[in-house]
Parts: C-alpha cells; structure tokens; sequence
C-alpha cells in the first residue's frame, strides 16, 4: 500500500537520489548487497548510511556530529579498556568516532568495524612534518550487522592489526 513505507525504506529512497551519489558523499560497494555511504566532513571521509539492497532499507550508522549511533554502552568491552587514558575512555563513552572508522566487507552478513578512539602521533603531522605528537594509537574492534546492531562488542587490543574474522 503506497505510503506505508518504513522510516528505512523512506531512508533508502532518499539516500538512492542524485544528490547522494556525487559531491561530498560517496557509496562503497560492501557485498552481500550492501553499500556504505561515507559524507566528507571537515575535509574527511565518514561511514555514514549502509544501505541493505535486499531489504531495500538505510540505516544511520554515524551522525554528523561523529556519533556512532548503533552502539551502545553494552556494546563497548569496557575491561579490554583499562588502563588506557581518560580522554580515549571518555571518547568510547561517548561513542565519539571523530578519528578515523573504517568498516570492512560484509561476510556471511557481518561487517568488521575499526573504530580508533585515540589516532597515533602521526595524525596530528602537517605536510611539512611538523606537529606530531607521541600520542598512541588505540583503535577498538567490532562487528555490525545489515542494519548497523553490533553483533561483536568493541574490544581494544594492543595489536592495531587484529582482525576477527
């Protein structure tokens, strides 16, 4: 019945638009049928949308304020987190992914997400080199589904090249 669209299917509809698919948005292909749209804010590429091509639905992943909104407090390991700085915690609370977030393929309806929490000294470096700090990098790892729910808490590991599947 025309009209009786879910607020997804609506999202969907918007997001499939000219306006999406040019400028400061771009769409990456994800498998599974399932795209991403990252929005280019403050001159930076952020996951945005995902878009289910089967159910023909889109889900907000992250404001525009750089608030991951499909995480919970009970989605964070928050004992993987001890020890580390107040400011790195306080950024978890807050589900703040200003720093760099980057998701990974679907795979068997899953998608891995790195969510850095505290970027490393580097990020910090002009182009001449200048401005690095000795900040360390931390970076949380996750899993979503199709609509965006964690399905694997986000855990810290020392090792900023683990992967979970």
């Amino acid at each position: 019945m025309p009209g009786s669209e879910t607020y997804e299917q609506k999202m969907y509809m918007l997001l499939n638009t000219d306006h999406y698919r040019s400028g400061q948005y771009r769409i990456e292909d994800m498998g599974e049928d399932m795209s991403l749209i990252e929005q280019s804010i403050w001159g930076w590429r952020k996951p945005r949308f995902l878009l289910d091509h089967r159910s023909q639905c889109a889900y907000e992943f992250m404001s525009a304020y750089y608030e991951l909104l499909t995480v919970t407090d009970e989605d964070i390991d928050w004992d993987s987190l001890q020890d580390q700085p107040d400011n790195a915690i306080a950024r978890a609370a807050a589900h703040n992914a200003m720093y760099p977030t980057l998701l990974r393929c679907y795979h068997d309806g899953v998608a891995e997400v790195e969510w850095q929490i505290n970027p490393d000294g580097k990020y910090w470096m002009d182009d001449d080199g200048f401005g690095m700090t000795n900040d360390r990098e931390i970076a949380l790892f996750g899993a979503i589904d199709r609509t965006g729910r964690v399905v694997r808490k986000f855990t810290y590991h020392p090792s900023s090249n683990f992967l979970l599947m």
